[in-house]
Parts: C-alpha cells; structure tokens; sequence
C-alpha cells in the first residue's frame, strides 16, 4: 500500500505530477519492504540489501514532468543491483545520476565510478550494473529515453559508469542546472518543462565533452538532424511498409546523410530499423503477459512482412532462433 506524504500533485495546467514518500510512520519491520516495493515502481526491477535490515530509513520523492522523471531518493546504507534479465526490460531507459550527499560506487560494463556530492555519471538501465551506497548518501535520479541520450552522445558504452566531477567546468554547470530541477520545475510554463530535458542533455554531453575531448560529441546540428532520425524510426516500427527513403524523407534529411550520421555509431539506417524491431519483439518473447502470443503476430506486430526474414534475422543478431528464445526465457534460463 502506498502511503503518500500529503496531496499528489496532478499534471493539471503546468504542474507537473509529484509525490513522496516516507518510511518514518511505517512499523521498523516493514520498512524496508514497502520502499523497496515502491522504489521499483520508479527504478523498474533490480535487486537491493540494505546495511541495517532491521533499522533501514528512507525516503523517495519523484517527480513526472515531459519527456523525463526526477527521482531524489536517500537511505541509510544499501547495495544494489540489476540483473541481466531485469536490464532486458528496460533496455529503452537511461540514468543521469547526481550524487547530493554521502558517496556512491557504480559499476556498470566493466568500469566503477565514485561518485561524491555534486559528481554525476551516467547508467544505462538496459544493462546490468551494480550501485554501493554509503549509509549518509543521498541522489537526485533523472530518467530519460536511450534514443534522447544517445542523439548527444552516440553509444553508451562509451559514457556509462564515467564520474564527471561536478566541482569545475561543465560538470559543474550540468551538476548546478540538475540539482535546480526538483524545487524550480513545477514554476515553469509547459513548454518551458519539455525544453528542460533538451538543455540538461545538452550541459551532460558538454561535461562529457570536458571531461573526455571534442571528438565524440557531435555538432548541435548533427544532433538534432540524429534525434530526428532516430525518431521516425522509432514511430515506424510496427509500420512494415516504411522504406529507409521513406524515412530518411520523414526526417528531413537524405539517404545518404541519413547513414553518414549513423556511421559514427557503427550501424546504418536499415541495421538501425531492424535492431529497435528485433529489440522489440525480444521484450514481448520475454514478457509473461505476451506468452499466449504467437511468434508470428509478435513479428508482423513489429514491423516484419515475412516470417522467415524475421527468424533468420533473429537468430543472426541474437545467437538463437525465436522460438528458443522464448523457451529458454520462460524457463529462466536467459539472465
């Protein structure tokens, strides 16, 4: 049962949705149980242990504005993590992490980054990571889409789990901007709060930028010609008539710039299609609520006019044929 700390602020006018809660006036017992359940209706499944079992606190405040949710969060001490097969289900989402006290150790694809007051890195949800919290630590959490981040930085493999030192250069002013958020939102006009996610994406990219040189970061142009692109890819997936021309049109941008674009990032237009459908249609063979569907449906559904282009698809980009992987998923034995 959810208990929340006053009203629940709905998204009426130009206040966004906000609500809190508070293991305070729950009984010692249960506390952790019932932030534990609440705190993965925000951060999706991952696993945690906290230091004191028996004396845990905590407290979870989030808000829901356009395109992005805040998160601030504290606790007396946990170790957390995600598994693969959880990260499977959230492999659209990505964290930009803002240390506000105490400290914090993420590891995530084979780096560890500390994090203390005012540092921010980011994590990427759709893979497995693991997060130590010091028992005075608290964070801000900012929830944004992979296809938002990765217009800015390309592949988030390059980015995840790097500590950005938010005392000097653009870690601080992405760092200031960040922690600015939760308290002076809900005092901007709508469209002000759509515009919030596009500067604080662009103050993390100039940090990342700072911290690691001019050559991975694209031109403001390129990446809004990318974000663009990647978009109308993403509105087309289940449309299996859209043509890499078609798309590329829709984008306002040539076939050829199209993939020019996409270079950096080691794919192309049509991989770039093909992989967000295959993605796709792996979460649905993984979601218990889709099982009573068949392949087939699953495939059409995202996209694929032929079955056996599907398959063979499927099997090259994930090492096994549809069909086994929805077994071997229902029988646990894919992480």
């Amino acid at each position: 049962m959810l208990r929340i700390l006053g009203d629940t602020v709905q998204s009426a006018g130009d206040e966004p949705t906000e609500w809190s809660i508070s293991t305070s006036d729950v009984h010692p017992r249960d506390r952790f149980e019932y932030w534990f359940e609440t705190s993965r209706r925000v951060f999706g499944p991952y696993e945690n242990r906290p230091d004191q079992p028996g004396r845990f606190d905590g407290e979870l405040r989030h808000i829901i504005l356009p395109g992005m949710t805040l998160s601030v969060f504290r606790c007396n001490g946990m170790q957390a993590w995600r598994t693969k097969r959880q990260a499977a289900l959230q492999a659209d989402v990505v964290h930009i992490v803002v240390q506000l006290r105490g400290c914090v150790r993420i590891c995530q694809d084979s780096r560890e980054a500390e994090l203390r007051s005012g540092d921010l890195c980011i994590v990427h949800l759709g893979r497995a990571a693991s997060f130590v919290q010091s028992q005075d630590a608290r964070c801000l959490v900012i929830e944004v889409s992979r296809r938002d981040c990765e217009a800015r930085l390309g592949p988030l493999t390059r980015w995840t789990a790097r500590r950005v030192d938010g005392r000097r250069g653009g870690g601080a002013l992405a760092s200031t901007f960040a922690q600015l958020l939760p308290d002076q939102t809900a005092y901007l006009s709508g469209s002000s709060q759509s515009q919030v996610k596009l500067q604080l994406l662009d103050l993390v990219a100039l940090a990342l930028k700072d911290a690691e040189g001019d050559d991975l970061v694209h031109s403001s142009a390129r990446l809004a010609s990318l974000l663009r692109l990647k978009s109308v890819v993403d509105d087309n997936l289940s449309n299996c008539s859209a043509t890499c021309e078609d798309l590329a049109s829709a984008a306002g941008i040539s076939i050829r710039y199209a993939n020019q674009l996409l270079d950096a990032e080691q794919t192309s237009l049509q991989r770039l299609l093909f992989s967000r459908r295959i993605e796709k249609c792996q979460a649905a063979l993984a979601d218990p609520t889709q099982s009573h569907r068949q392949i087939s449906d699953i495939a059409y559904s995202w996209g694929f006019g032929d079955v056996s282009h599907f398959g063979r698809l499927f099997k090259a980009m994930v090492g096994m044929t549809p069909r086994d992987y929805k077994k071997k998923y229902s029988l646990g034995l894919i992480d």
